[in-house]
């Protein structure tokens, strides 16, 4: 945790700068500011982990994300190829109608394949949460035993310079969040993003302070993320 919080001030410097202007125009050239910070300092880490293209073990999670990356994502649907694009609204639609019946104790329990993911790659990769970014492991064979057995309680090996600097660089866009005034909270990827695509509003809302989707059930308020509990 000591090394976490020095990670997280060295950077919050360079996060705050990244989301300069932050609710003021598009979101994309803020968000790839701060996920360029985060590649070039994982970048850093010597040690060799096995995630590559084309393995999508990872792809098939419960992801939280902030409304920040969320419209990020959105921007990113909306400049793909026409065709592409109309596939993944729609797999983003039926994903957040099928989740929507699952508790979440449920759905981190069932393979849920990501709705940007098509044929084996990412949609939106230059767009991909932080969740997704700082998601590695040193051995790919723990991956596909928890993704064969959704019970299994065997745990990735991590690069700790990349686990250190993922959770520091989380910390820090909900701290550049926090004082631009837009909304913090942590929703599920899917329905949080059928969200903003159905309603504009939800960008006017986010801008505004409020909370950006208030009808999706599955998020962690900061004030949660902060409790000790």
């Amino acid at each position: 945790m000591r090394d976490v919080s020095k990670a997280f001030g060295d950077i919050e410097p360079i996060v705050r700068s990244a989301f300069n202007g932050l609710g003021k125009g598009p979101v994309t050239p803020q968000v790839v500011r701060f996920y360029s910070a985060f590649d070039k300092m994982t970048a850093r880490s010597p040690t060799v982990i096995s995630c590559q293209a084309g393995c999508t073990y990872c792809c098939h999670y419960h992801v939280m994300v902030s409304a920040t990356e969320v419209f990020a994502i959105t921007e990113a649907i909306a400049k793909l190829p026409a065709a592409t694009r109309d596939v993944v609204m729609t797999r983003v639609h039926e994903t957040a109608a099928r989740t929507a019946k699952m508790d979440r104790a449920t759905y981190i329990h069932t393979n849920v394949e990501c709705a940007m993911l098509i044929g084996g790659r990412c949609s939106v990769y230059a767009s991909r949460p932080i969740a997704c970014r700082g998601h590695h492991s040193a051995d790919v064979a723990a991956c596909k035993e928890t993704f064969n057995d959704v019970h299994s309680d065997a745990q990735a090996p991590k690069d700790y310079h990349r686990e250190v600097t993922f959770r520091a660089f989380d910390n820090a866009q909900l701290s550049a969040n926090h004082k631009a005034g837009v909304d913090t909270t942590k929703y599920e990827l899917h329905a949080a993003l059928a969200a903003a695509l159905d309603n504009p509003t939800s960008f006017k809302r986010w801008k505004a302070g409020k909370s950006a989707f208030p009808g999706v059930a599955d998020k962690v308020t900061l004030a949660e993320m902060m409790s000790p509990t």
